[in-house]
C-alpha cells in the first residue's frame, strides 16, 4: 500500500511540474509578443495620468496633517496642486478655431472665449432639440466629456475617426446633448473640460477644432463644434518608374505580387487586384494606363502588405504616405496599341526617373521592345530589365533570351553593359551605377517563387532619385494639364509641377484657349497620391479643383472648353500663345537613309504638355515672314466666292419658288429630266452640269497638272530645320522644348528652336 501511495504520488507531482513547465513556456511566448498600442500619444497620455493619481492619493494622505504642520508642508501641497494642473493640460492645445457669421476663421483662446458666452445670459424660450443620434454619418452627440480614463479616450478617438472617414474628413459633434436629441446643457466647468478633451483627441488624429458657436440649453449651454482632418504640408517626392513592355510579358501581375505580398498561382491572381474594368477581367490585359504606389520602410521592407500595417484598405494610402520613408510609382503602360500610342506623352509630360522594360521567356523578342529601346535612349532615361516567366524555361533557354537583348542594344548605339544579378554584392554594386549608365540590370523573375523577387526588392529600396525637376523649385509656378475629370459637376485637373511650388488659395492663369487667351483661377484643393495637401512641388504628380472667377464665365463651356495641354502658370511669367514655331528634328539613329515626306503631310508633334497635329510650312517661307499678308489674302478670295455664289442663288419671293417647286412637280417635266444611267452619251451629261461647275473641276485639273506634289527630304545624323503651325488652335510652348514625331513611319525628335508669337 505504501509503494502504490508512493507511486501515486510521483505521478500527481510529475503532472504538476508538467502543467508548470507548459505555463511557463506560454507566459514567454506572451512576453515576447509585443504590445499591442493605438498611437504613441495614448501612453504618453496614460502615463501623464498615472502621475497625477499618485499625486492626488499622496495629497489625501496629508490633507489631514497639513493643519498642525509648518508652512513649508503647505507649500509642497501648492506645488503638487500646479504638477497637476499642467500634467492635465499638457498635450492639449490652448487655441482652436472659431467662425464668423461671415465664415471667416480665425484663432481663439478656448478659455476666454467660454468665459464670454457664459456671461451672455441667454433665453430658455430659444432652445433647439435635435433628432435622435445615428449610429451611421458624420455627427455625433455628446453629453459630458470631462477626465475619461485611458480605455475611455481611446475607444472615443477610433470614434471620432470612424466619423471623420463617414464625413470625408469632416465630422460634427454637439457637446451637452443627450443621445435622444436633448439639449441638457452643461455648466462652465464641464464645458471647457469637454472641450479640452475633444481637443486632445483631434490632436492625436492630428486633426484640428473649429467651434462653430455655443447655444442656450435646457439646464446650461451646449457647443457645436467641426473636427476636420489637417492638411499635410506636402508629401516627400516619389520615385517614378515606367513600365514597359509587351502584352503578357507580365507587368501587372508583378505590381500585383509586390504590392499585395502575395505569390501569383500561374492563372492570374496577382493581376485580378489590379483590373477593374469588364473588358479587362475578361481578357486579362491592362488597356487603361494605372499608377501603383509602394512603400518601404527604415528596414527596407514594403509597407504595403497588410501584415506590416493595420488599418483598413480604405485609407492605405494615406497611412502608407505617412508610416514609408521611400516612395515608388510604378506607371503601368498595359500592352494594348492604345497604350503604346499613349506613351510617348506620358514619358514627355509625367518625367519618369527609371524605365523597366519586362520581356517573357515564352514569347520571341518583337518589334515593340526594340520601339521602347529607342525611346528610351532618345529622353535618356536610366533603365533596367526584367525576364519574367523563368520557372516555365530551362536556364539555357532564357540565357539565349539575353545573347539577344545584348545584340539588340549594341545595334542601337548603347554604350551601357548588360549583365544579369546573381548576388547581393551586384545589387549594391547595379544600384551605385545606373546613373551613371555603364551598366543595365538584368532580373530574372519568376512571379510564383519568391526567392527570385528578392534581389529586386532589394533593387528598388536602394534606387536614388534622380528627377531634373527639382532644380526648379525657385521659379515661378507652371503647371502642365494631362487629364481634366468632371467629379460632383465640378472640373478636376490631373498633371504634373514643372516650376515652382503650388498651393491652396493660390490665383494662376489657365490657358490658352482656342483664341489664345489666359484667365484667372483660383486653387481650392490640391490632393497629390490621393492623399490632400496643402502645397506640391516641382517634378510632382498631383490633381487640382479650382474655382473660376465671375469674368471668366464663357471659360470652361462646350465651346471653349478646358481640354488637355492647356497650362497654369503664374501671371509674372507673362504667358503668350504661339501658332507656328522652327523646329530642329533629327532621324532616330537606327535610319541610315534620308526620309522624304510630302509638303502636305501633317504629323502628330508631342511635346511636354501638348499632342496636336501640325501642318508643314514650305521652305520658301522659312524667312519668318509675317502672316497678316497671307491672312488678306485669303480673307479676300473668301469674300470673292462667297459674292459669286450670292449671286448665283439670289433668294426669290416665296409665291415665286412655290410656281417653280410645281413645275418641277409635274409629271411632264419629270419625265423629261429624267435620263437612264445605262446611257453613256456625252451630249446628255454635259446638258445636267453648270459651267460654274465646269470651271471649278477644269481648275482643280489644271491645278494638279502645273502643280506637282513637292517633298521634304531629312537627313540622317544631321538637324533638319522644319517650320509647322498648330492645325486647330495655339498652345504655350517655350524655346528648347523636346518634341518627338512617331506617325505614319516617320521617327524623329528635336526641339523648338524659333518661337513666331
Amino acid at each position: 500500500m505504501q509503494q502504490d501511495f508512493q507511486q501515486q504520488q510521483t505521478l500527481i507531482n510529475g503532472i504538476y511540474s508538467l502543467w508548470q513547465g507548459i505555463d511557463d513556456e506560454e507566459q514567454k511566448r506572451e512576453n515576447k509578443k509585443p504590445l499591442k498600442q493605438a498611437h504613441p500619444q495614448f501612453s504618453q497620455l496614460t502615463d501623464k495620468q498615472k502621475l497625477r493619481k499618485q499625486i492626488l492619493n499622496n495629497n489625501k494622505k496629508n490633507k489631514g496633517k497639513l493643519k498642525g504642520e509648518g508652512q513649508v508642508q503647505h507649500e509642497d501641497f501648492e506645488s503638487n496642486q500646479t504638477q497637476i494642473q499642467q500634467l492635465k493640460y499638457e498635450t492639449k492645445p490652448q487655441f482652436v478655431l472659431l467662425v464668423k457669421p461671415n465664415n471667416e476663421e480665425i484663432q481663439i483662446d478656448l478659455e476666454q472665449y467660454i468665459d464670454e458666452q457664459y456671461a451672455i445670459q441667454g433665453n430658455n424660450s430659444k432652445v433647439s432639440y435635435f433628432k435622435q443620434e445615428s449610429d451611421f454619418g458624420h455627427t455625433e452627440y455628446k453629453l459630458r466629456l470631462v477626465d475619461p480614463d485611458p480605455k475611455r479616450l481611446t475607444h472615443l478617438t477610433t470614434q471620432m475617426n470612424y466619423r471623420l472617414s463617414e464625413g470625408n474628413g469632416m465630422a460634427y459633434y454637439k457637446i451637452g446633448v443627450e443621445d435622444s436629441g436633448n439639449p441638457l446643457g452643461l455648466n462652465k466647468s464641464d464645458m471647457l473640460g469637454s472641450l479640452r478633451t475633444l481637443c486632445s483627441m483631434a490632436q492625436s488624429l492630428k486633426a484640428e477644432l473649429i467651434v462653430v458657436g455655443i447655444n442656450q440649453g435646457t439646464n446650461g449651454k451646449t457647443s457645436e463644434v467641426i473636427v476636420r482632418k489637417g492638411l499635410k504640408d506636402g508629401i516627400n517626392l516619389d520615385i517614378r518608374i515606367l513600365l514597359l513592355g509587351e502584352s503578357g510579358s507580365g507587368k501587372t501581375s508583378l505590381l500585383g505580387v509586390l504590392s499585395t505580398g502575395q505569390l501569383d498561382n500561374g492563372k492570374g491572381l496577382a493581376r485580378m487586384k489590379f483590373l477593374k474594368n469588364r473588358s479587362e477581367i475578361t481578357s486579362g490585359k491592362t488597356e487603361r494606363v494605372s499608377h501603383t504606389v509602394i512603400g518601404f520602410d527604415s528596414e527596407g521592407k514594403i509597407m504595403n502588405h497588410q501584415n506590416q500595417l493595420n488599418f483598413n484598405p480604405t485609407c492605405m494610402v494615406e497611412k502608407l504616405v505617412d508610416l514609408s520613408t521611400k516612395l515608388i510609382t510604378f506607371i503601368d503602360m498595359g500592352g494594348t496599341k492604345r497604350a503604346h500610342n499613349q506613351m510617348i506623352q506620358i514619358i514627355n509630360s509625367q518625367f519618369p526617373d527609371y524605365a523597366l522594360l519586362t520581356i517573357s521567356s515564352l514569347q520571341p523578342i518583337g518589334k515593340p521592345t526594340m520601339d521602347f529601346l529607342k525611346l528610351i535612349q532618345i529622353q535618356q532615361i536610366p533603365f533596367m530589365i526584367a525576364i519574367t516567366h523563368v520557372d516555365k524555361m530551362d536556364e539555357y533557354f532564357y540565357m539565349d533570351k539575353v545573347e539577344q537583348l545584348k545584340e539588340m542594344i549594341t545595334s542601337l548605339q548603347i554604350q551601357s553593359v548588360p549583365l544579369v544579378v546573381r548576388s547581393e554584392e551586384d545589387v549594391v554594386l547595379f544600384s551605385k551605377q545606373i546613373l551613371s549608365k555603364t551598366l543595365i540590370p538584368i532580373f530574372l523573375i519568376s512571379n510564383l517563387k519568391q526567392r527570385t523577387l528578392d534581389y529586386f526588392i532589394k533593387f528598388l529600396n536602394l534606387l536614388p532619385s534622380t528627377n531634373e525637376l527639382t532644380n526648379n523649385s525657385n521659379l515661378d509656378s507652371e503647371y502642365c494639364i494631362h487629364n481634366v475629370f468632371e467629379i460632383n459637376n465640378q472640373k478636376v485637373l490631373g498633371g504634373t509641377v514643372l516650376k515652382g511650388v503650388i498651393r491652396v488659395k493660390q490665383i494662376l492663369q489657365m490657358g490658352p484657349d482656342k483664341h489664345g487667351r489666359f484667365f484667372p483661377i483660383e486653387i481650392e484643393e490640391i490632393q497629390c497620391n490621393r492623399v490632400q495637401v496643402k502645397s506640391v512641388q516641382c517634378g510632382q504628380i498631383c490633381t487640382i479643383r479650382f474655382k473660376q472667377g465671375t469674368l471668366t464665365q464663357q471659360f470652361g463651356s462646350d465651346q471653349n472648353p478646358v481640354r488637355r495641354g492647356m497650362v497654369l502658370i503664374d501671371s509674372k511669367s507673362n504667358p503668350q500663345a504661339a501658332w507656328d514655331f522652327l523646329a530642329e528634328i533629327w532621324l532616330f539613329d537606327d535610319q541610315k537613309d534620308a526620309k522624304k515626306i510630302a509638303a502636305s503631310f501633317e504629323p502628330v508633334i508631342n511635346t511636354q504638355c501638348t499632342r496636336q497635329i501640325c501642318k508643314i510650312i514650305r521652305e520658301e517661307q522659312l524667312q519668318f515672314e509675317p502672316l497678316k499678308l497671307r491672312k488678306q489674302q485669303s480673307k479676300s478670295i473668301d469674300e470673292s466666292s462667297r459674292q459669286n455664289q450670292d449671286r448665283q442663288q439670289q433668294r426669290l419671293p416665296y409665291r415665286k419658288q412655290s410656281e417653280q417647286i410645281k413645275k418641277a412637280s409635274s409629271s411632264s417635266n419629270l419625265n423629261k429630266s429624267y435620263r437612264s444611267p445605262r446611257r453613256k452619251s456625252s451630249q446628255n451629261k454635259e446638258s445636267f452640269v453648270d459651267e460654274d461647275l465646269k470651271k471649278i473641276d477644269l481648275f482643280v485639273i489644271s491645278e494638279k497638272n502645273d502643280k506637282p506634289q513637292e517633298f521634304i527630304e531629312l537627313q540622317p545624323k544631321q538637324p533638319n530645320f522644319i517650320r509647322l503651325k498648330f492645325k486647330y488652335f495655339p498652345e504655350y510652348i517655350t524655346k528648347g522644348m523636346k518634341l518627338i514625331i512617331n506617325d505614319n513611319g516617320l521617327q524623329a525628335w528635336g526641339f523648338i528652336k524659333y518661337i513666331n508669337y
